[in-house]
């Protein structure tokens, strides 16, 4: 009985799940592609009304950032960020993403893939959260695209 009433006691003090910030989904230029051909790989983010994230070039703050881990067969290049607003807080101007944008990776598929590869991407969205009053916990979001390998040279209509 006491045990029991510990458990109760501990389930009172556990800390809520933190708030969603953000909206992420990924998608791509192809669900399907040819050994050698390039697909462009998006993440599509909508903050939340009222909050922000810090763009690149944002110092003494984290940044979005996202990486992609590395696979066989495909080369993975940078990723492009849109231009960010510009807000000031305490008197300095910080580069901030406050509504919805989209993040692009280009990716090269080797020529050495097999016809029906299944090739799955796998990356992390890194990011801080703020609103008006407050900057929320560092987060990490995983995502992840699939793509078919299909028969037919880069380009064509396979």
């Amino acid at each position: 009985m006491l045990f029991a009433l510990f458990l109760y006691g501990l389930s009172l003090f556990q800390l809520p799940t933190p708030p969603k910030h953000l909206t992420i989904t990924a998608t791509s230029s192809a669900a399907t592609a040819a050994p050698g051909s390039k697909v462009s790989l998006f993440l599509d983010i909508t903050p939340n009304p009222g909050i922000h994230v810090y763009a690149p070039g944002a110092k003494d703050y984290l940044p979005i950032a996202v990486t992609i881990d590395p696979h066989p067969g495909v080369t993975v290049g940078a990723v492009k960020y849109p231009k960010s607003d510009t807000m000031v807080f305490e008197g300095e101007r910080v580069p901030v993403y406050q509504k919805a944008f989209r993040l692009v990776d280009e990716v090269s598929l080797a020529s050495s893939l097999k016809t029906a590869d299944m090739v799955t991407l796998i990356g992390t969205v890194k990011y801080q959260a703020c609103d008006d009053h407050v900057c929320y916990f560092p987060a990490s979001v995983p995502v992840s695209w699939t793509i078919k390998v299909r028969a037919g040279k880069a380009g064509g209509a396979g």
